[in-house]
């Protein structure tokens, strides 16, 4: 036999101190009394009283000892060695919003996590564990860990978030993590199927729950103010009379009512609403299931100009392009005055470039001379047809081709291919210590892009880059996705105000880090400081993930699960349990022969 808490064992000191108890009488006491009539018959009782008399048997004493020792011996955890089957487990849990519905007792979440809690508190010793949180970007939180204290941790510390989950993504995680621990992988979702056909164990939380949930938000001007569009879908029973409440600024601003059928859906259109606005949210009455799908937000985007200042010989293909760009001041300046300049948001250099570069404001390059930013190749002809590259992330380009006769190949560890032709980069962007810049490797005027219909489209796009406002501006964003903030040139400190308060910091470093922390709902704030303390804030909204989140049905079906291989160890198994039963048998026996003596 062994023993886990040796400490325990500390407990058999218990033993010597009842004996003692039993060998210590206590002293008589001098008492008056009527008669000595008895006081022959009280001598040996007196005599009893003395200390360190001879120890008698006494059966109360015995099962005192046993009781003490049984104590002893759970409290030092002993376990015999032995052959048993263990199953190690790759645990996943479903963080998704679904899993907030509330048709099973508390959530469908809090259900999920008290069952694998259960699961790792009974499993086997030395039974190895994986944990898996499951959202728009799986984490693997634990990796082959057979300690189980630090496994219940993890599960109890596990948040359910507003979005919902990659499946593609968890499913590779998933397999890679199978492949290096073995064992059963273990699901607890609220739908089946998620994962295709790998084989898994799915626990499944689900009993349909009725809800209904608003699907959109968006906002348009208008000359009496700003149009408020938003959608109202039924996934529940239907029939019941439901409200939509519009909140301007946290003041409520106007509510309209609808009855849908299940299934149905209808988009609710506010109007009149103040231009000045800073923000606009959603709400729907009563509650359902899911409340968190109740709830939209909308942050109202500046319309402030951006002064550009285009230095150039004479493009006017470009000047022309630029000036079209709504939300543009264009001013224009010859090479040789393009020193000293500052106060601009984006200097554009056309077939030039200054000594000393403006310390304000984002740069744009068209054929510039040999530079620090980029390297350039030697300008070469070019036979090959230029074409915008594919996942950039500015819309409507990527069908744009063109012939340029004479062009340089360019190449930065900051930016990312806009235009390749020949094989080579002619036009990169990207970020160069923390401010945007693009660079063309060619001159616009040995090309036909001017004469291309995509030519003012790819520089209203690379404008709507540098400076985001209307559908590009931040003003709302999907649960669980990364944000990637777009500062002004003249940002030197940046953070996020969450709405429990939390002050994030994005910047510095720049360019800005990626913002991740979007798992809840509600109003961010956006705060860039410049360098002389100046302030400006901007609001925008992070939404629930509807789409395939607010429909509470149960889906797909259930298969059957994989045998899994179970493996055979050398295991302590604990006798604790086996002494505490003991010890209560012990004490009860004790009880009855004190009740039966007195």
């Amino acid at each position: 036999m062994r023993f886990f808490t040796p400490w325990g064992l500390l407990g058999l000191l218990a033993v010597p101190a009842i004996v003692l108890m039993y060998l210590l009488k206590q002293k008589y006491k001098e008492t008056k009394v009527p008669s000595l009539y008895l006081w022959k018959k009280a001598i040996p009782e007196s005599k009893a009283q003395e200390p360190w008399q001879k120890l008698r048997k006494n059966i109360l004493m015995f099962l005192q000892i046993a009781a003490a020792l049984v104590l002893a011996f759970a409290l030092g955890g002993p376990y015999i060695m032995g052959k048993t089957q263990v199953v190690d487990y790759v645990l996943a849990l479903d963080c998704s919003m679904s899993m907030q519905a509330r048709d099973v007792a508390e959530s469908r979440f809090v259900a999920a996590k008290k069952d694998m809690l259960r699961l790792v508190e009974d499993a086997a010793p030395e039974t190895t564990f994986s944990f898996i949180i499951l959202g728009e970007e799986p984490s693997l939180v634990l990796s082959g860990t057979q300690e189980k204290q630090e496994i219940l941790r993890c599960i109890q510390e596990t948040q359910v978030t507003d979005g919902g989950v990659a499946w593609d993504k968890a499913k590779e995680v998933l397999e890679a993590e199978r492949d290096v621990l073995g064992g059963q992988i273990v699901v607890y979702s609220d739908d089946y199927g998620s994962l295709g056909d790998l084989p898994v164990e799915e626990q499944i939380y689900n009993k349909g729950g009725n809800n209904s949930a608003l699907s959109l938000l968006s906002y348009s001007e208008q000359e009496d103010g700003l149009s408020v569009l938003t959608r109202l879908e039924n996934w529940g029973v239907g029939g019941e009379e439901q409200t939509v409440t519009l909140y301007v600024d946290d003041a409520v601003f106007d509510t309209k009512s609808f009855s849908l059928q299940r299934g149905e859906k209808t988009d609710v259109t506010f109007r009149g609403v103040p231009k000045d606005a800073n923000s606009i949210m959603v709400r729907l009455f009563p509650e359902d299931d899911l409340p968190t799908d109740n709830m939209r937000y909308v942050g109202i985007s500046s319309t402030s100009s951006e002064r550009v200042l285009l230095v150039t010989e004479n493009n006017l293909f470009l000047e022309k392009a630029l000036s079209l760009i709504d939300n543009v001041e264009l001013y224009k300046a010859s090479p040789e005055k393009m020193t000293g300049i500052s106060g601009y948001g984006l200097y554009i250099f056309d077939g030039c470039m200054p000594e000393i570069m403006p310390e304000d404001g984002f740069v744009m390059l068209l054929n510039p001379p040999e530079n620090a930013y980029v390297t350039m190749g030697e300008k070469k002809d070019i036979s090959a047809t230029a074409r915008m590259m594919d996942n950039t992330g500015l819309d409507d380009i990527s069908t744009i081709s063109f012939e340029v006769s004479k062009a340089r190949g360019l190449n930065a560890n900051w930016g990312r291919p806009l235009i390749r032709g020949g094989g080579d980069s002619l036009a990169i962007f990207g970020e160069y210590q923390g401010k945007k810049m693009a660079v063309f490797g060619f001159d616009l005027h040995d090309s036909d892009l001017p004469l291309n219909a995509g030519f003012p489209i790819l520089f209203y796009r690379l404008l709507e880059w540098y400076f985001p406002d209307g559908e590009g501006a931040l003003t709302q964003q999907q649960a669980g996705e990364t944000i990637s903030f777009s500062l002004r040139p003249e940002t030197e400190k940046a953070w996020v105000m969450t709405p429990q308060g939390s002050k994030m910091t994005v910047a510095p470093p720049f360019p800005s880090l990626p913002f991740t922390q979007t798992s809840k709902t509600g109003f961010y704030s956006l705060v860039e400081e410049d360098g002389n303390g100046a302030q400006t804030t901007q609001i925008f909204g992070i939404n629930p993930k509807t789409d395939g989140e607010s429909d509470l049905t149960l889906k797909g079906e259930q298969m059957a699960a994989d045998d899994t291989q179970a493996k055979t160890v050398h295991a302590g198994k604990s006798l604790r349990n086996l002494l505490l039963l003991l010890l209560c048998a012990i004490l009860i026996i004790e009880w009855r022969v004190n009740c039966r003596e007195h």
